[in-house]
């Protein structure tokens, strides 16, 4: 089982500090929506997002759209051996239904967001398909170690120990059965917390330049989904 992280994911509602704005209010008003349930977004809101604090790791909702587009409805997932989980920059996770079928529209995409970051959940009756988890980072990973005391963790970061494709391959576990966790940072500056980083046994640097995350996800998706075979299986019971 693959289990991906998106680690401190630029996404959340415009806060209050810049909530009056023109800008802000003008894009607000175009939706139809107050200010404070939209979401904060670069592209439209970056003179007033100067007036926030570490601003240029955050509004890029489209670094998570890009992400979550790779590697949901691919055959690893359609398999039931990929789990996905979006970690937000103030601590909460997201879980994803790997069922879901996210809109291919970016618009249509921010909307949903919209909605899970105001309720909590989407939809709010019924099934979830995206909801907020009541546990964090550090106790998700704490509680599959103690379940799984052979689980491998996995940081994607700049400055880890290089590795190639094929040495990549051979670290992770042919045997479905073992959970392996990648988190990939999905915010556009910075760097990855040492609180983070430290509940992740292995840090590796895939590329010798910076990767965008859905690329990065591209390439752990297909090197994991080659490494348990799971196209040969899939073409093995037609």
């Amino acid at each position: 089982m693959l289990i991906v992280f998106l680690l401190d994911c630029a996404l959340e509602l415009v806060p209050s500090e810049i909530s009056s704005f023109k800008d802000v209010q003008k894009q607000a008003g175009r939706k139809g929506k107050k200010p404070n349930e939209i979401l904060l977004d670069q592209t439209y809101h970056g003179r007033a997002m100067t007036k926030l604090d570490k601003s240029d790791r955050r509004g890029r909702p489209d670094i998570v759209f890009h992400s979550l587009v790779t590697l949901l409805e691919t055959p690893l997932c359609k398999e039931g051996l990929l789990q996905v989980y979006m970690h937000l920059q103030d601590g909460r996770v997201i879980e994803i239904n790997p069922d879901v079928r996210l809109p291919r529209n970016y618009d249509r995409f921010v909307g949903l967001i919209e909605q899970l970051l105001i309720n909590g959940r989407v939809p709010v009756e019924g099934e979830p398909l995206l909801q907020v988890s009541k546990q964090n980072l550090s106790s998700f990973i704490s509680k599959l170690r103690d379940e799984s005391p052979n689980a491998e963790t996995i940081l994607t970061i700049e400055g880890g120990q290089k590795t190639s494709i094929r040495s990549f391959r051979d670290l992770l576990p042919d045997d479905v059965s073992v959970p392996v966790v990648i988190g990939i940072g999905a915010f556009p500056h910075g760097d990855i917390s040492d609180d983070i980083k430290q509940l992740f046994n292995k840090h590796l640097e895939l590329d010798r330049e910076i990767m965008m995350a859905w690329h990065v996800c591209a390439e752990v998706l297909w090197i994991y989904s080659e490494r348990v075979e799971v196209i040969r299986q899939r073409y093995s019971s037609v």
